[in-house]
């Protein structure tokens, strides 16, 4: 079983955990893999979030959990991803602006997922948590119903 997970994280093209990191500084604006993570939108000033950040693959193809904080608002936060995820090739599918606001794009190629999740710090300016998953594809239709009864 060891074999097999070794060779599993052995076949992956990259695998970054920020935490594991000694390259990057978390503590400076912007900090963290700009050559590993590629083709979503990242405001200027940004602070990676060291332990909560997990990255696998690199460039636009990656797929994982990308958290920083900034000093800008959520409500900022929320208009500059809604804005600007466009501009890397992604659709707006679904999204919820409160005090804990998501936004969910679906990749230009239908095979990726991106969700995002912003939240206000609790002394100033906000958190985001992205996280990019593979789509699965697959669309989910009723089953038609028949007159007079439940569904067989």
């Amino acid at each position: 079983m060891l074999v097999a997970v070794i060779g599993g994280v052995a076949g992956c093209s990259s695998v970054w955990n920020s935490s594991a990191s000694k390259t990057a500084d978390s503590s400076s604006p912007g900090s963290g893999p700009p050559t590993q993570i590629a083709g979503v939108a990242l405001p200027d000033g940004y602070s990676l979030d060291s332990n909560r950040t997990i990255i696998l693959g690199e460039g636009d193809r990656w797929i994982g959990r990308l958290s920083y904080s900034i000093g800008s608002s959520a409500d900022q936060m929320f208009d500059f991803i809604r804005r600007e995820m466009g501009n890397y090739g992604w659709t707006e599918v679904a999204v919820v602006r409160a005090e804990a606001s998501q936004l969910t794009f679906l990749s230009s190629g239908g095979d990726r997922v991106a969700s995002v999740l912003i939240t206000r710090s609790t002394l100033y300016g906000s958190k985001v948590d992205m996280t990019v998953a593979p789509s699965t594809g697959s669309t989910v239709t009723a089953a038609p119903r028949q007159a007079g009864g439940r569904p067989r």
